[in-house]
């Protein structure tokens, strides 16, 4: 397959929403794939239609997930939902999920797999962080360090056990969904990245957007590469 066909969910109406979206998919057709966005239709003929004509699927940052989702309360600091991206993605991730499909879930994406999983989410981390975990004026430069667990699938893919990442969040995985664990985490505690504890032929989930830092540094071009190679 020459140029597998990667399926993205539509990320949102705002402007940043659709620029990061836009950066996903220059990552992406960069490593050689090609991109299809994905309307939120939150039907099983939708969902089945998207699971036969992709390869791969791509969950990409956005706004917060309602938290009813994960058996919470709205709290005062979580922002607007949006309704109809959450309820297509959860049917599309469940369905790649049981299809096998590859997947890369990035920010908000990495937070979905978790809700997914039966995990569960901190609203809001801004009373607990030590680095400032929402920094949108530093979209393409590194702002904190993360440890990579040494045994994991990011440290194989990126080769080291310590890198530096730009963060976009302000909100965090809490309790982790069974079935994944933590291989990667930032100096407070809070969960940069996940992986499936089964077997599986391609899931990596990381908190920060190497969407934004893959241009300048080329090791998060990785992340892109190895998922259009598995998708291929």
């Amino acid at each position: 397959m020459l140029y597998p066909i990667i399926g993205i969910p539509v990320a949102g109406k705002g402007i940043f929403y659709r620029y990061t979206q836009f950066q996903c998919r220059r990552c992406l057709q960069r490593a050689g794939a090609s991109v299809q966005t994905l309307a939120l239709h939150a039907s099983e003929e939708a969902v089945k239609t998207a699971l036969a004509q992709c390869d791969g699927f791509l969950f990409s940052g956005g706004s917060d997930i309602r938290p009813e989702l994960y058996g919470q309360d709205p709290m005062a600091a979580c922002r607007e939902p949006d309704p109809a991206r959450d309820d297509f993605e959860l049917l599309l991730l469940h369905a790649a999920l049981e299809a096998q499909k590859p997947l890369l879930c990035i920010g908000r994406g990495m937070q979905l797999l978790n809700v997914v999983f039966g995990g569960t989410l901190m609203q809001d981390i801004r009373l607990k962080e030590e680095y400032q975990h929402l920094d949108p004026l530093h979209l393409s430069t590194a702002t904190h360090p993360i440890e990579i667990d040494p045994d994991s699938f990011l440290a194989d893919l990126m080769d080291t056990d310590v890198i530096s990442v730009n963060s976009l969040h302000h909100q965090a995985i809490e309790e982790v969904g069974e079935g994944l664990w933590i291989s990667a985490d930032s100096p407070e505690g809070f969960a940069e990245a996940l992986q499936t504890e089964k077997e599986y032929p391609f899931c990596l989930a990381v908190q920060w957007h190497p969407e934004y830092m893959a241009r300048r540094t080329p090791i998060q071009q990785r992340l892109f590469q190895s998922f259009v190679d598995a998708c291929r």
